[in-house]
This record gives C-alpha cells, structure tokens and sequence, in this order.
C-alpha cells in the first residue's frame, strides 16, 4: 500500500482499522509457531512538515511522510526476537515475522521476563492533544508565524546572524498484542525556534529560545523572537566572577535541563536495575529539599507528554514522584515491573515503530512556591543567574561540572554582566537539597512546567 502525502488518509489508516488488519495478518503466520508465546505489534504513522531559514529568509522547507511496523515475539524462557517494516505487502510481513523468531531462537533467555501488557478499563482518554489544523499547513502560514522573528532584522541593533525554523507533526501510534490489546491514539506537536547572533563594539552574543505545543494556537513566537534577541543583548557586556560559592537562581529553563531532565532519567527502573542512576539508593527517602513536590500528569489537555497509554499500551495515569522532599516512586515498564514483581505505572517508551521499548517521563508539574521572582533576585546581595549550560552530569554518580553558556551575575539583587568563561560545579543530590525557593509563576518548558528555583551555596569558579 502505499502512503500519500495527504495526512487525513494518514489518520484514516488507523481510523479505517490498516494497522489491525495488519495486526491479525501477522498474527495469523505467528499462531502456527507453537515456540512463540508473546507477540506484540507498535505501529505509528506520521507527517512531518519542517522549514529552516537563516539570515532571515526560509533556506529549506520539506515534508515528509512516514508509516511502519513494529514486530516483538518472545518464547517461553524470555527470549526476545524484534525486527520492523516500512513495506506492508505480503512478502514482507514474512519476512520480518522470519527474521524476527531467527533473532529470538538466537537471544539469550532472560528469566526476568514475566509477560505484555493486559487490556483495562481504566484508559483515560485526553482531548486535545491533535490539532486538525496542522492536517494541511502551507508555506505562506508558515511565513505568517515566523513573521516576528524575520522583524528582528528591523532593530536598531540589527542581529548579525538569524536563523531557525518551524516543524510540525501529525500521526497516529497503534498496539496490539496476543493478551487483548488493540488500541492507538492521534498526536501532532508543533515547534518554532530562533537563535539570534549580535555584535556590538567587537563583542559578539548570541540568544536563543524556542517553543513546543500540541496545538498551533499555543504557539507564541513574538516571546520567541523577543527572549531570544534580549538573551544576544545581555550577552554583549560580560564580565568574570571571584571563584567561591553563591546563591544561585536558576531560570525555567535551566531548572526544566539541570534539575528535572537528571531527575527524570534516573528515576528510569531499567537505570536503577542496572546501577546506573545516582538515585538507585533513595527510593522512599528524604533526599531532597523539603520545599520541592513533583508531580507527573499524563492527562493534561493539549501539552506534549499527553497519552492515555504508554508504548505497551498499560494505561498511563498521574504520580507524585517527589512529595515536600521524599521520592515516591521509579519509573516501570512491563519488564522492569516484572523484575520486582510489581504492576507497571505506565511508562514505557519508544522513538518509532523500529526502536526498542524504552522508559520515559510524560507531564512533569513542579510545585509552586510563594515569592515573585523578581522578589527572590531582589533579595540576592551577589549571586548567579544561570539561563543555561550545554553540559549534562554524571547519571551514575549525580557530578556536575559544566560550562555556564549563558548566565549572568546578580549584583544588588539586579541582573548585571553575563558570565564569561564561567563554570558550574555540584553533585545533583546537594542541589537537590540547597533548593531554597521556587517562585509562585511557572513556564512550560518542552513537556515540563517548572519555576524559577533558588539554590544555595553553589560553587562557581571563572577563568
């Protein structure tokens, strides 16, 4: 069969039941295979619309459209066989159902297996999380919403270098599985970015930022283009700072990639199963600061880390990982669960249709406090303002030791100079437990709505 570029025929292939016809095909050639005793299929199929420009005018625009299976069969004694197909005609679901039981006859057994997932009546289906109007998205509406950053180029101070881009997705996910399971879900995400180069004085800057929604109409890119272009200003007055330890204030995005994305990967089960997670050893402890509750909603209308399943279709559903300083709980898949015999919470991931089952965060919802931010940098005699570093830490061991990328010195309780050749050192667990505010305003960062959070003693050290 094949796929146009027409996204409505895309979502009808899972409205029209394609994929579960492929499903029982498929199922129809294993059934006779008295070794194979679990079978699962993921399908996804997607268009992807994306435009580049640069120096304020489109360098690239293409499309790009999508559509495969995935097959995973395990015998008895745990051993595991995947291969997958772009190609739905009859020679090729033959071939990935040979190749895939060669695979599992040559596996290694893995006692730890325990069995898929099971249907339930507990799906919780979310609306708003596709919008029908990125179905057939043009180029001249694309040109509309990048309009504000190609008006960047109308400032007094005229940036040296402009660039980003636009992307756009539509598709549609499908399970099954030999337990019952027969499901799939219609997604679409939306993304527009700018980074912007300034020079002033023989002194270069640059800026960047970007958004990420669901829906078109969230999408917000006059805050895109005006944070990015204030961010390359800021840059061009920089300044060192005397090594020592300070108060530092970490913006949304820095807390959503130097807090919560550490925090989020090692809570991953197979992480700690495999000592690989700093975390591994506090599960029901009171390791962080007591001012810090996170929550993780899967069920949040319209934002990106919405589903009502996971990548092995269990029913995802809300946890509260960390409640005023204790870690509730690990993120599970099937076979993770199964190790511990435990039931999976729902967090099982994949990439596409050609990539193992992983683990993975969905909403990720920081509790507010009770200050302003700006009343939490106006009490800061001297301190750091850290927008954000490029670096990520040891997981094993929670060390971080990176570059401040883009950061700036709080003097006064005013932001002044940014940082030069400045650098961040901690093990996570202490910044975890030196957090010692988080405002009341929150921004949504990716899949993350997080605060702007305060830490104590922090060393930082310039060259």
């Amino acid at each position: 069969m094949n796929i146009t570029q027409n996204t409505c025929e895309i979502i009808e292939l899972f409205e029209d039941g394609f994929f579960e016809a492929q499903a029982r095909r498929i199922f129809s050639i294993l059934k006779q295979k008295s070794s194979i005793k679990h079978i699962e299929i993921y399908a996804t199929a997607s268009k992807s619309t994306n435009v580049n420009f640069e120096a304020g005018f489109v360098k690239d625009a293409h499309q790009k459209t999508t559509a495969g299976i995935g097959l995973r069969i395990i015998d008895s004694e745990g051993r595991e066989g995947m291969t997958y197909t772009s190609d739905f005609s009859d020679y090729a679901l033959q071939l990935i159902v040979n190749y895939a039981e060669k695979m599992m006859k040559a596996a290694t057994p893995n006692p730890y297996f325990k069995d898929l997932a099971y249907p339930s009546k507990s799906y919780h289906f979310v609306e708003d999380i596709y919008d029908p109007n990125l179905e057939f998205i043009c180029p001249e509406d694309i040109n509309d919403i990048l309009q504000p950053i190609f008006n960047l180029k109308e400032r007094d101070l005229v940036p040296k270098a402009l660039s980003g881009g636009f992307s756009s997705s539509v598709g549609g996910t499908f399970i099954w599985n030999n337990n019952g399971i027969s499901i799939w879900e219609k997604y679409s995400t939306a993304n527009v970015s700018a980074e912007v180069s300034l020079i002033r004085a023989n002194m270069t800057s640059s800026g960047f930022q970007w958004q990420s929604f669901c829906n078109l109409k969230e999408i917000d890119t006059n805050k895109v283009a005006e944070e990015s272009y204030l961010m390359a200003l800021r840059g061009l007055k920089k300044t060192t700072v005397e090594t020592k330890e300070y108060p530092v204030v970490l913006s949304p995005l820095a807390t959503a990639y130097f807090l919560i994305d550490p925090l989020t990967t090692c809570i991953n089960a197979e992480r700690v199963q495999n000592q690989m997670s700093f975390l591994g050893e506090y599960l029901h402890q009171d390791c962080f600061s007591h001012n810090l509750s996170i929550r993780d909603d899967p069920h949040i209308p319209g934002k990106l880390g919405t589903e009502s399943f996971d990548a092995e279709g269990v029913p995802t559903k809300p946890l509260l990982i960390v409640e005023k300083g204790v870690l509730n709980t690990f993120y599970h898949n099937t076979f993770t669960a199964g190790k511990e015999n435990i039931e999976s919470n729902g967090h099982a991931s994949r990439s596409g249709y050609n990539s193992p089952v992983g683990i993975s965060s969905n909403n990720i919802l920081v509790d507010p406090g009770k200050q302003a931010k700006d009343d939490i940098i106006a009490e800061i005699k001297e301190g750091i303002y850290l927008e954000y570093s490029g670096d990520t830490p040891n997981y094993i061991t929670g060390d971080f030791s990176g570059l401040i990328m883009t950061g700036y010195l709080i003097k006064d309780g005013v932001l002044g100079s940014s940082l030069s050749e400045t650098m961040l050192g901690v093990n996570l667990l202490d910044a975890f437990r030196n957090i010692e505010e988080l405002s009341r305003e929150r921004e949504w960062i990716d899949e993350a709505l997080v605060p702007w959070t305060k830490l104590r003693n922090i060393k930082i050290s310039s060259r």
